[in-house]
């Protein structure tokens, strides 16, 4: 297991002319009275002018992207450009490619001092770094109503950061809990019962599950049982509670249950590609590798059980502050045609199920037509949001070492969570 890492609306105006013309009423003629005399003929009334909506101004301006995406997903980035050119055919839209390792330097240098792109592509966990250093714009202002409800959550929730949103999701990609249909036949309802089906799968040296324990691939489990990793602005950390006792407590009751556990190594997906195992957690990146192994007729991607879950990642379009007057409206709208459903399915059709090549649609609901994808999106509906601020980094050997301390030395969870909370404090303070 290598555990390191997308309707168009038409809207037509109708206006109707009603002309109202009132004609003199005929009046009665009594037979032995004279003829009334005739009613003064009405003038016409007069028509009222009709309403005009007003139409939508002309779309207009440079938009200029900056991305790091390989061969496939340019084809698909470009299809998406062609798609866009026919809704706004007066906006000027140029795509550069920039090595991944340069990306970043290059972006951050060229808007610094006014130049650049007006959009750039590239990871979540940039984004918070670049708000703060004003090289990308807040988005709130300019985006259509309801927009961010139709993405996913745990996406949208990487997005919004100081009551600003930075950005806009583009794909998705995370931890999902993969099962063996032909050793664990049935879903599970929760971990206790994930626990019963996978006991009785135990047979000879086939083990009903294999349970990875590292912290980015067990702190999903924290946010499902309603705890709270930190403060998504500050990183402060917030997990020293109740809730995150009984998180450590949990995962040691897989330990205590007999089963095995890893923690950041490939046995899991090892055994699994062997047919050794029934239920493992991994990365979606691993899919194809996992379906080619054991047939993709026994793989299951299964909606996280009640208090489990996993870290649902994804790459960022961001809106920069070179971008201005007719190039940042014409930009916003480049954005937001991108997560529409007619670009995602543009962004997600590159022949493959590899997450990293395109990506699973980040729209709530979306159809797709390969079933593993069909499977990870209704997992990642379950799915829980990657802290993207750069106070995650002072998590990583904290978390994993009070995880790897209940399950290897019997350290009370309580107390390995004090230790872990102490560290984390400190490294914080460091970063702010």
């Amino acid at each position: 297991m290598s555990k390191k890492f997308l309707t168009l609306i038409s809207v037509m105006l109708i206006a109707v002319f009603v002309l109202v013309a009132c004609g003199p009423a005929a009046t009665p003629t009594a037979a032995v009275e004279p003829t009334s005399a005739p009613e003064a003929t009405k003038a016409p009334a007069a028509t009222e002018a009709p309403t005009v909506a007003p139409t939508e101004p002309t779309v207009k301006g440079n938009v200029v992207i900056w991305h790091s995406k390989k061969t496939e997903e340019t084809n698909s980035l470009n299809a998406i450009i062609a798609g866009f050119k026919v809704l706004y055919p007066d906006v000027n839209v140029q795509a550069l490619f920039v090595p991944d390792n340069d990306l970043r330097n290059k972006f951050e240098t060229a808007v610094g001092s006014g130049s650049g792109p007006t959009i750039l592509i590239g990871a979540a966990d940039w984004g918070p770094a670049s708000f703060n250093a004003q090289l990308v714009q807040d988005l709130t202002p300019m985006l259509t109503a309801g927009l961010l409800d139709t993405l996913n959550d745990a996406a949208v929730a990487s997005v919004k950061y100081k009551d600003a949103v930075i950005g806009l999701p583009i794909n998705l990609k995370g931890v999902v809990m993969y099962r063996n249909s032909s050793i664990v036949a049935e879903p599970a309802k929760d971990l206790a019962d994930l626990l019963v089906k996978a006991k009785a799968a135990n047979k000879g040296d086939v083990v009903g599950l294999d349970f990875e324990t590292g912290f980015f691939f067990a702190a999903g489990h924290l946010a499902a049982m309603g705890g709270k990793l930190m403060d998504p602005n500050t990183g402060e950390p917030t997990f020293n509670d109740a809730t995150g006792a009984a998180w450590l407590a949990a995962i040691k009751s897989v330990k205590t249950a007999g089963f095995p556990v890893e923690n950041n190594n490939d046995n899991d997906v090892n055994l699994f590609k062997a047919g050794k195992a029934g239920v493992i957690i991994d990365g979606t990146w691993n899919a194809k590798a996992l379906s080619d192994a054991i047939g993709a007729d026994k793989l299951v991607i299964d909606p996280w059980p009640a208090g489990m879950s996993g870290y649902v990642q994804n790459d960022n379009i961001y809106l920069t502050t070179t971008a201005a007057g007719d190039d940042a409206i014409a930009s916003e709208k480049f954005m937001e045609y991108f997560v529409s459903k007619e670009a995602q399915a543009m962004w997600a059709d590159v022949g493959t199920t590899i997450p990293m090549a395109g990506g699973i649609p980040v729209i709530k609901g979306m159809e797709v037509s390969d079933p593993v994808e069909k499977m990870e999106v209704a997992a990642f509906a379950g799915g829980t949001a990657f802290p993207v601020i750069p106070q995650m980094g002072a998590y990583w050997d904290p978390m994993n070492n009070a995880i790897l301390s209940v399950l290897d030395k019997g350290t009370d969870p309580a107390a390995a969570l004090q230790t872990a909370f102490d560290a984390v404090k400190e490294a914080v303070a460091k970063i702010q």
